[in-house]
Formats: structure tokens, C-alpha cells, sequence
């Protein structure tokens, strides 16, 4: 018999002889070691959780891929009922839809998963069950946080690109802290179980913690969108129906293993399904472009994205794309688009009709040639009806133009102007030979000798050209021409030397939108057609200024130095000829004015010899923040000191522009109406900037008028920005049917002098009305709103609210009903 040797005894462990392990079994399994130090050891009854599976950067892509095609159906079905609504198929909706956002979607599952870690760390190893209530938890931490940062960045800057740079890196910083928050939330939830509290009780806490912030944080939105009529609405709800399942899709996602049998499957085909799926939407988008527009229509995240794909492949500036269902057919020229003029004759298709899809839907028509070589410029003397610079639109697009009975036929470029007049104009007057002549200025322009019996065209009087500059964030405070101790604005204080300076102009709005729109529609923002976009775009359906003024035979013009203020949102609807310089500098970063002054002179050089009458608008946005500094330019250090360099600066521009306008041979048939936008805070009231307060520095601006042959003059009454668009109508003799405001015309002729009645001005949530010295400012609120009456005759500075006052209560109630009477239910 053999016998084994006895062997060296067992090393004693760390705990001791007796914790040796223990011999094994002959016959059952080995018995359990003791764990590693640091390691727990799972309970007897449940086995240890797997190790986490490892795979290559290739499988966890295509999972990536594949959970990115579910969630990005899943957020595009919305967008696909919208489809449907806007006309097209489900599938179709559905199948671009989940293209648009898959890139996004995808990328941000790839970043969530590549985190995993300190994802895991959140949510919890073994609590699937509270995995969305944890995950939950941290988006309604992580969500106030986020919207807060924006409330705070809205009101205290007024650049969307300076603000939307810091509310990424401050967002991330702020998203990065909810996490920690929550991992204590979540620790502190483990230790209260661990103590005996019921796990429904944390679950209730954790739904609370999670849910109710985000409850809070939608409900002014919600409240807007249930406030506001038609598509605005629908555009918030959709915003927010998209947004949420997008969010909360991805979030629950990110967190998903895949069985190792799906995971293969996924590493080989998730990345050419995903491949398929963008190539089949692109491909259904290039054969139909209408779907793309129906996609469009029915706004939302989708849309949003997919517009800005068309947008981007608009490289002639134009306004719009050849590829993402845009329909321009020549991406290098920008007279050739969807919805262009066409000149019949000349063998170019303007219109893109001659490659036109089939099946594809009418659009609405731009109402501008937008480029180089439109009818400013090519037209020339002699040149047939349909082809001649400002033939009204029916010559132009090929039909016979409407004229009254009796009419003489329309006659080529340099006929009479009565020639480019409807027939249902109803101009301010005549003169002798049938050419339209504004109102006010008939008895001084009117040639001595001309009869009724002698009506020859060449003895018509030329009509003034119109030259309206807009000073964007300039308030007239801080113009040297209204008294201000530095020499800001000399050279609007020589035009107001040779016209009338209006002492009391108001701006119709401390924002952008607001108090720019009237200029361009003739009608207050409320009251014009357009969508709801925070920054809009105008409709067709408008009957703008400009394209008033080309019925009354005038050649239209614009220059835009700003990004809103462009083709793509409307504003070009009526103009001969509509430049932009935001492309070539970044209005925001630097210096437009003498970009825009040069697009300006090069128009109006253009044109100096051709007989038509010249509508040009120059928009100068140099005066709105962020405030530089120019060479030859300094008050001092500060803000005040910065903001009026830039008036100084944008004052140097239009002395340049007037400067070539007395140079050319059209200086003294020329009228220039010289205004601001709106004003600007400087903290006089607490907040800077402008786009919430009616204080006199948000809405007070300068406004100088100068008509050909009129006297100087001043006029101390309230006015209106409102009054500019009839005015210029006046002037040019064009019809003002349906146009709100009335005419300066008048007064800057010097044939009136008296009063008019009070000026209202608003924004989103401030009303305010002034009325000779009396000012009435609305400050509304959810309960009660807040009455300031000021007397700016005694209270320039508005620091003394007499609305408490008893002498003044009638004043108040009759203030109070006059605004009512300017107010809208669509407001």
C-alpha cells in the first residue's frame, strides 16, 4: 500500500490559521473561497452579474447604428403624421423623417455609450428596475439647470451667436454637475432603503424629483403655444412633442446591452442598413422635391434639420437649394429659381418651369430678381414693353397689362411713369402729363406754364427718388443732432440742417421684429402675414412697400446688413434689386456699415442715368452690440463710451452715402428719410440692451426728414415708425390702401404743424402709449398687470410713476382705453 508523503502546510491566510481553505470534497463541489479583498460576494441564491462583454469599435457601431434606427423612427413618426397632413404619404414622411435625425441620434448613442462608465455610475449596477426613474432623475435635474442658463443668457445678451457658443460650454459644465448630483441622489436613496424605507416611497420621491422640474420648466412654454394662434401653436407643440420623445428615446437607449447573438448581427449589418436607409431617403427626396416641402410644412425637429440640408447646398445665395427638395435649377446663378420672374423672349428659363419635376406642386413666386443683372440694371432705353425696367408684373411675366379705358399703351424705359401704374392705383396725385406726383409736393415741383392743354410727357415733373436709411439700435439721445454733449452723429445733424427733425419719433417696438416689420409690410408685426417663428419669415401674401412702390413705376432697391433681414425670410418681395453683407463680414463680430454704403452707391451709379425714379432701403446694423471699436473713433472707456462710437461710426457711413448722392446728377430730385430702429438700455432702468423695456431710451430714436425744395423745420410732437412706410408711399405717390400709420409727408413739407394723436409701441410683454406729455407703460403679468404713468415733460427720465396719484386718475383711465383701442387679440 502506498501512502502519500505529507506535504508543507497551507500558508495561513490574512485572516488567520483558522481561515485556511478548507480540502475539497471527494464527493461534492469545492468549497466557496473566501472573495478578493475589495470585492463583495454575491448573496447565496443569485449569481454574480457577468463580466462586461468587450467588442470591437466596428460591433459597437453598428449597434450604435441599429439602436439609432429605432429611436429615430420612433421620433420621426410625428413627423410623419405631419407629412401625411402637408399631403404626402406616411411612409414617406416616416422613411426622411428617420434619415434626418439618424445621424444625430446615432452619434449621440455613440458619445452615451462611449461614457458608459460614468453612465453606469448614475444609474446603477443591478437596479434595472429603477433604471428609468434614475435616468429620469437626472434629465429633471439636468433640464432647469439648461433652462435657466438660457433665460439668463436670453436677457442678458442679444447675440445668437455669442450666446449660443456660451450656452454650449456652460450647458455641458451644467449637465456634467446634474450627473454628480444625481449619483448623491441615487447613493442617498441606496442608504434609506438599506434602513427600512419602502422602495415605492423612493420610487414616488424619484418620479417627483425627476418629473416635476420638467413639469415646470414646459409649462410657460406650453402656455405660450396655447396662447398663440394657428400655426405658432403647432410649431411650439411640435418643437416639444419631438424634442421630448428624442431626448428620452436616446437617454433610455444608451443604456441597452445587446445579447451577444444581436450584438453580432448588429457589428455586420447596422451600419449598410443604416447606409440603405440614408440612401433611399435621399434618393425618394431628389426623384420628388415636394416631399421635401411637405416635410417642411409640417415644422417640428425633423424639419428644422432638414431645412437647414437645403439651405446649405444654396451656394448662389438666392435663398434657395438644388438638392434636400430645394428647386433652384442653377446653383451658379441667382436669378434662376423656383418662383423667379421670367422674361419671356431672351431664352433663359428664370423660372426653372422648363425642368420643372413632375407632379411637383406650385409654389409661392419670389417677387424679386435678387441678382446683378435684373432689372435695375440690364434694361435700356428703347427696350421692348416686356422686357423694360419696371414694367409692371403682368408685362413682366408675359401678360398684357391692365390699363384703365382710354389708357395709351405701355410704353418702353424712359416713357412717362404712368406707364408702371395699375389701374386701381389711387396715387396722391397727378400732375399735368398723367405722372404721379405725391400730394404734398405737387404746387412746388410742378413746372410754371404747364396746363391741362399741354400734357406732353416731357414737360412731366421727375418724381423724387426715396432713400430710406435705417439705423438699427440707435437712440436719438445719444445723437449729437438732438442735443447730446458728444459729437456723435454730425452729419444727420447737417441733413436735419436742410429738413425736418422730428423731436418726439418712437420706435412701434423695442425689438427687432417688432419695430423693423411695418417698414417693410406697412403694418405692425401682429397684423402682417407671416409664420411663428421667433424670428419670422414674411409672407407673399403681403403687399410690401416695395413692391407698392414699383406699381407707382419706381426702380426698388435694398440693402441688408443684417442676417434676418434677407431673401430667405421675405424681405426681398417687391425689389428690383436686393443686396446683402452679412456673407462677406459677421455683423455680430465685425464692421458691415461700409460694406453696405458701398453696395448702396454701386446701385445708385447704376441707375443715375436711366429716368425712372429710385426706391433704395439701406439698413446699417453697426450700432446694435457687440460694440467695437473703430480707427479715429474713441469717447472714453465703458459701455456708454463704446456704444457711442458706433453711432459715430454708422453717422461716418451715412455721410459717405449722402456725400455720393450730392456728388451725382440726381441730388436734388432725391428724399431722405434717416431714422432709427429702436433704441438701446444702458441700465438707466436696470437692464441693458433692447427687445423688453418701452423706457424712452428702448423706443425713443432720432427720425430726420429731407424733401427736395422744403424748408428746415422741427417738430415736437409724438410720432411713429410706423408713419415711415405711408410716408414713403406719399412722397412716391404710391397707393396706401390697408397701410397703417399716416403720412409725414406733410409735416416735412412744412404744410402741417399740428399734433397728431398718441403713438403706441409694444413688445411681448410691455404695452405702452404716449400721448402729448403723458405716457402710460404696461407691464403686464399673470395676475394683475403693473400701470406706470410718467409725465415727460416734468420726467424726461421716467423716474417718478404718478399712476397712484389721484389728480391723475382720469388721465389714466383715458390712457388706458386709448390703448385698448390699439391693442389686438392677436397680440
Amino acid at each position: 500500500m502506498i501512502t502519500a508523503e505529507p506535504g508543507p502546510p497551507p500558508p495561513p491566510s490574512a485572516a488567520g490559521s483558522h481561515d485556511s481553505v478548507p480540502p475539497r470534497s471527494p464527493s461534492g463541489p469545492p468549497a466557496r473561497q473566501s472573495a478578493p479583498p475589495g470585492r463583495s460576494v454575491p448573496p447565496p441564491g443569485r449569481s454574480a452579474p457577468p463580466p462586461p462583454r468587450r467588442s470591437a469599435w466596428t460591433t459597437r457601431l453598428g449597434e450604435a447604428c441599429v439602436l439609432g434606427l429605432g429611436v429615430a423612427s420612433l421620433s420621426a413618426v410625428p413627423t410623419a403624421l405631419r407629412t401625411a397632413r402637408a399631403g404626402a404619404s406616411f411612409l414617406d414622411g416616416l422613411l426622411v423623417g428617420t434619415a434626418v435625425l439618424l445621424p444625430l441620434v446615432t452619434l449621440a448613442l455613440i458619445l452615451s455609450r462611449a461614457a458608459g462608465r460614468g453612465f453606469r455610475g448614475i444609474v446603477g449596477t443591478g437596479g434595472e428596475r429603477l433604471a428609468v426613474l434614475r435616468v429620469a432623475l437626472w434629465i429633471g435635474v439636468a433640464f432647469p439647470v439648461l433652462a435657466a442658463l438660457a433665460a439668463l443668457l436670453k436677457a442678458t445678451t442679444h447675440h445668437r451667436g455669442l450666446a449660443g457658443a456660451t450656452f454650449g460650454v456652460l450647458g455641458l459644465a451644467g449637465v456634467v454637475a446634474a450627473a454628480l448630483v444625481t449619483q448623491r441622489l441615487v447613493a442617498l436613496g441606496d442608504r434609506l432603503a438599506a434602513r427600512g424605507v419602502k422602495p415605492w416611497l423612493l420610487a414616488v420621491a424619484g418620479t417627483a424629483i425627476g418629473v416635476v422640474p420638467l413639469v415646470a420648466a414646459f409649462a410657460p412654454l406650453t402656455a405660450h403655444a396655447a396662447s398663440t394662434t394657428g400655426d405658432a401653436g403647432a410649431a411650439v407643440r411640435a418643437a416639444i412633442v419631438d424634442g421630448a420623445i428624442a431626448l428620452v428615446a436616446t437617454a433610455l437607449v444608451s443604456s441597452v446591452d445587446l445579447s451577444a447573438a444581436v450584438g453580432r448581427i448588429a457589428g455586420v449589418a447596422g451600419v449598410p442598413l443604416a447606409a440603405l436607409v440614408l440612401m433611399t431617403a435621399t434618393a425618394r427626396i431628389e426623384s420628388f422635391p415636394p416631399l421635401g416641402q411637405a416635410v417642411r410644412a409640417g415644422g417640428g425637429l425633423a424639419a428644422t434639420l432638414f431645412s437647414a440640408l437645403e439651405q446649405w447646398t444654396d451656394r448662389d445665395g438666392d435663398g434657395m437649394g438644388s438638392h434636400f427638395g430645394g428647386l433652384d435649377c442653377d446653383e451658379g446663378d441667382p436669378t434662376r429659381y423656383h418662383g423667379a420672374r421670367e422674361t419671356p423672349g431672351d431664352g433663359i428659363d428664370q423660372d426653372c418651369s422648363d425642368g420643372a419635376h413632375e407632379g411637383a406642386a406650385p409654389l409661392p413666386a419670389r417677387a424679386v430678381a435678387g441678382s446683378p443683372t435684373g432689372t435695375l440694371t440690364t434694361a435700356a432705353a428703347g427696350a421692348p414693353p416686356a422686357t423694360a425696367a419696371g414694367a409692371p408684373p403682368a408685362a413682366a411675366s408675359g401678360a398684357a397689362p391692365t390699363a384703365p379705358a382710354g389708357a395709351p399703351p405701355a410704353a418702353p424705359a424712359g416713357a412717362a411713369p404712368a406707364a408702371h401704374v395699375r389701374a386701381a392705383s389711387t396715387p396722391a396725385g397727378r400732375d399735368e402729363g398723367g405722372a404721379v406726383v405725391p400730394a404734398v409736393l405737387t404746387k412746388t415741383i410742378t413746372p410754371a406754364g404747364t396746363t391741362p392743354a399741354s400734357p406732353a410727357p416731357a414737360a412731366a415733373p421727375p418724381r423724387p427718388d426715396v432713400l430710406l436709411v435705417t439705423l438699427d439700435t440707435v437712440r436719438a439721445d445719444h445723437t449729437s443732432a438732438y442735443g447730446y454733449g458728444r459729437d456723435t452723429s454730425p452729419r444727420l445733424a447737417e441733413l436735419a440742417a436742410r429738413g425736418v427733425l422730428f423731436e418726439r419719433a418712437y420706435a412701434a417696438s423695442s425689438e427687432t421684429q417688432r419695430a423693423i416689420s411695418p417698414l417693410v409690410t406697412g403694418r405692425r408685426l401682429n397684423r402682417a402675414a407671416r409664420d411663428r417663428r421667433e424670428w419670422p419669415t414674411l409672407l407673399p401674401e403681403n403687399d410690401t412697400l416695395a413692391e407698392r412702390m414699383k406699381r407707382a413705376g419706381y426702380l426698388t432697391a435694398a440693402v441688408s446688413s443684417f442676417t434676418w433681414i434677407s431673401q430667405e425670410r421675405g424681405f426681398d418681395q417687391g425689389f428690383d434689386r436686393f443686396e446683402t453683407v452679412y456673407g462677406d463680414a459677421h455683423p455680430e463680430r465685425e464692421a458691415t456699415g461700409h460694406l453696405a454704403v458701398e453696395k448702396a452707391i454701386e446701385l445708385l451709379e447704376g441707375v443715375a442715368q436711366r429716368t425712372q425714379p429710385i426706391f433704395l432701403w439701406l439698413h446699417l446694423f453697426d450700432a446694435h452690440e457687440r460694440y467695437l471699436a473703430h480707427p479715429g473713433i474713441r469717447f472714453g472707456a465703458g459701455r456708454t463710451a463704446a456704444y457711442d462710437g458706433e453711432i459715430a461710426y454708422v453717422d461716418r457711413q451715412l455721410g459717405a452715402l449722402l456725400d455720393a448722392v450730392a456728388r451725382g446728377p440726381r441730388a436734388g430730385r432725391t428724399a431722405v428719410i434717416v431714422h432709427g430702429s429702436q433704441g438701446e438700455g444702458l441700465g438707466e432702468h436696470g437692464p441693458v440692451g433692447h427687445g423688453v423695456e418701452l423706457y424712452e431710451e428702448a423706443i425713443r430714436v432720432p427720425l430726420v426728414i429731407a424733401l427736395p425744395g422744403a424748408a428746415p423745420g422741427r417738430y415736437p410732437h409724438p410720432v411713429s415708425t410706423v408713419d415711415i412706410a405711408p410716408t414713403v408711399l406719399d412722397v412716391g405717390g404710391a397707393e396706401a390702401t390697408a397701410v397703417e400709420g399716416a403720412s409725414l409727408a406733410a409735416i416735412a413739407a412744412g404744410a402741417e404743424r399740428a399734433p397728431r394723436g398718441p403713438v403706441f409701441a409694444r413688445t411681448a410683454r410691455r404695452a405702452a402709449i404716449v400721448d402729448g406729455q403723458l405716457k402710460l407703460l404696461v407691464i403686464q403679468r399673470k395676475k394683475r398687470d403693473r400701470l406706470l404713468l410718467f409725465d415727460l415733460g416734468s420726467d424726461p427720465r421716467e423716474t417718478r410713476d404718478l399712476s397712484g396719484e389721484r389728480r391723475f386718475e382720469a388721465d389714466l383711465g383715458r390712457l388706458r382705453q386709448k390703448l385698448s383701442a390699439f391693442e389686438s387679440p392677436s397680440q
